[in-house]
């Protein structure tokens, strides 16, 4: 594995304070917005006597306005003040999230999860990776974004028992109103004073460049519109929908399906956490397989895995032991979801426009996720069980690495 190096001649290389960012946003932010979903799951639907495909479809109205969101943002954002989008978005969110905890029916609650779409655009996967895509080259670039998107297993595994413990004890708005305090009162400021855009801005340069990336200052690969008559766009795009899809899944509706196997609700959520937390190894260990391996083989070992982890989800309704084996296969499994997209996006198409192409991959990401834990719910609405769901996507994800194999064969024919 590439050595990790801190600093840049005498100076700390600035570029870590970017992955810190990355780490704080995907432990805050992006757990805020999905992960932490299943812990609000049986008290909202108490309250509203409802049924958990109502109460999970503020996700998919959420994801699908953050699909629009993407559909321009991404070169908006590499185009643009990244910082000043990034701080207005995360009060926009606090707002959002204060509405969540003041909201007496569903359809209020339909309304604030529109206003929070963008800034699940504007606060996630999309800026870390253009961040870290500006300050680190291909030879540590997945090890950067290992590192930064492991948050999501940290902050998942801190915030869904704590959250647990205060809806249990103080009710479901106070934790909404937790979520919101952090938006406006921890992350504006962390992107206020630690947010910087490229490395020239600190008289630096960018660190792990290729030797192709050093030799030339203009970055090469496709145009945005050459990237959509490509197959390898629709391809991937499609296999990092079925994953999230059945990522989302699981992240919504996590804690339920553990109660519903026999676990205790302290416990259930325990374990989720414990899930979110294995990512803390996982999503850094494929990062450095990417970077030394190469992209290839990092994500059909990430997808393949991932594909593992939904079949013995499938099989914890007989055995729930296998719930051992469903932290395992997550653990490596769920950075095909977030580390994969932004390293497919410049071994596939180079960097000439990657705000605009990862800006495609998103919009695919907030797609799947629009769907994924609002259909599993309903498929429990109908049958009393979340088996079915666990076994289709079980199989889709297999089919999703079949599609990235094509993919890169596809790519052995460029030279970029």
């Amino acid at each position: 594995m590439r050595k990790i190096t801190l600093k840049q001649g005498e100076k700390i290389y600035y570029g870590w304070w970017q992955v810190l960012v990355g780490f704080l946003l995907m432990s805050f932010a992006y757990v805020s917005f999905i992960s932490v979903t299943s812990v609000f799951v049986l008290p909202v639907t108490t309250e509203f006597a409802c049924e958990r495909s109502e109460f999970m479809l503020h996700a998919t109205i959420l994801c699908l306005i953050s699909v629009v969101a993407a559909a321009f943002m991404g070169k908006k954002m590499a185009k643009g003040n990244i910082k000043l989008i990034m701080i207005i978005n995360a009060l926009i969110a606090g707002l959002g999230f204060f509405g969540f905890s003041r909201a007496t029916s569903l359809g209020q609650l339909y309304a604030f999860a529109a206003v929070l779409g963008i800034p699940f655009t504007c606060l996630t996967t999309m800026p870390i990776s253009i961040l870290l895509n500006n300050w680190f080259g291909g030879k540590m670039k997945g090890t950067a974004m290992g590192l930064a998107f492991l948050g999501s297993g940290v902050g998942g595994m801190i915030l869904t028992p704590v959250l647990n413990y205060v809806n249990t004890t103080f009710g479901w708005r106070v934790g909404y109103l937790t979520l919101a305090a952090i938006f406006v009162f921890f992350l504006a400021p962390v992107i206020l004073f630690l947010v910087v855009k490229t490395p020239a801005e600190k008289g630096q340069r960018r660190m792990g460049e290729t030797a192709s990336e050093a030799s030339s200052p203009e970055a090469k690969g496709m145009s945005i519109g050459d990237a959509k008559k490509s197959p390898m766009m629709w391809l991937v795009s499609l296999a990092i929908f079925i994953a999230v899809v059945g990522s989302s899944g699981i992240l919504a509706n996590s804690v339920a399906f553990f109660v519903e196997s026999g676990f205790s609700a302290a416990l259930a959520a325990s374990v989720a956490g414990l899930m979110l937390g294995s990512l803390t190894v996982g999503k850094p260990l494929v990062g450095m397989v990417c970077d030394k391996f190469g992209v290839q083989k990092g994500s059909i070992l990430s997808f393949a895995t991932f594909s593992l982890c939904f079949f013995s989800l499938f099989l914890m309704s007989q055995y729930k032991m296998l719930v051992i084996l469903v932290i395992v296969f997550y653990a490596f499994g769920c950075a095909a979801v977030t580390i994969c997209p932004p390293l497919l996006t410049s071994y596939l198409f180079g960097e000439k426009d990657y705000g605009a192409i990862i800006g495609i991959f998103t919009m695919a990401t907030n797609i799947g996720g629009a769907f994924g834990g609002t259909v599993a719910a309903k498929i429990f609405d109908m049958t009393g069980s979340y088996a079915s769901f666990w076994l289709v996507s079980g199989f889709g994800i297999a089919v999703a690495v079949i599609l990235c194999l094509i993919s890169f064969k596809i790519r052995s024919k460029y030279d970029y």
